[in-house]
């Protein structure tokens, strides 16, 4: 069984916004995630028991039945990261998360999306996703931090341009692919020149079970 759609496209949303070129990214990816983690334990525990409390704390979420997130790992992280998110919430609204950080939180949604609903990264996510989540991997705690900016420098290298003959408007805004704030752009509409750079680098299919 899959995860429903509404969890794929609020998955879907977090990525966008991490890879977006906006302020405060990492802040917004970071409690989206955390929200996502508790939506996402609430609709398994309430296909498995439709008289569970969808009101319920986030406690009862993860040790919900047919959830039942890992005391240790995976469960241990995640009511960790409830706890950043009430300190950035309710006690300094100035608190953020670097990238590095928020990109560990959002491979653990992934792996409470799988332990909820087996393989659906792998079934359910669109090619672009998938080659998102290479990246985000990268730049997480277990990835190889003498590659990221081997992938940089590749990404602002690439030939983006498809068509030699376009060109842009005086007063138009450029968009450039290979730079940070418009990686959305570029894994979205170009995935394969992405996935090109990782190949390169050696950065392949990741776990994420």
């Amino acid at each position: 069984m899959a995860a429903p759609p509404k969890i794929i496209d609020a998955f879907e949303s977090i990525i966008d916004i991490y890879f977006s070129g906006v302020r405060h990214r990492e802040r917004a990816s970071f409690i989206l995630c955390d929200n996502l983690i508790e939506s996402a334990c609430k609709t398994r525990a309430k296909e498995i028991n439709h008289s569970f409390n969808m009101n319920c704390n986030f406690h009862n979420a993860c040790n919900a039945e047919g959830v039942n997130l890992p005391e240790d790992g995976l469960g241990s992280r995640v009511r960790g990261y409830r706890q950043t998110r009430n300190n950035m919430q309710h006690s300094d609204i100035g608190t953020t998360v670097d990238m590095h950080h928020c990109a560990t939180v959002i491979l653990d949604v992934v792996k409470v999306i799988n332990h909820c609903w087996q393989n659906t990264s792998e079934n359910e996510f669109a090619t672009w996703m998938k080659c998102a989540l290479r990246i985000i991997w990268l730049y997480s705690s277990d990835g190889d931090v003498n590659k990221r900016e081997l992938f940089e420098e590749k990404m602002r290298q690439i030939h983006w341009r498809t068509n030699e003959s376009e060109r842009v408007r005086v007063h138009a805004v450029q968009i450039e692919p290979g730079h940070r704030n418009y990686w959305w752009f570029a894994i979205r509409r170009h995935s394969p020149l992405v996935e090109e750079c990782l190949n390169e680098i050696e950065i392949f299919s990741i776990d994420l079970d």
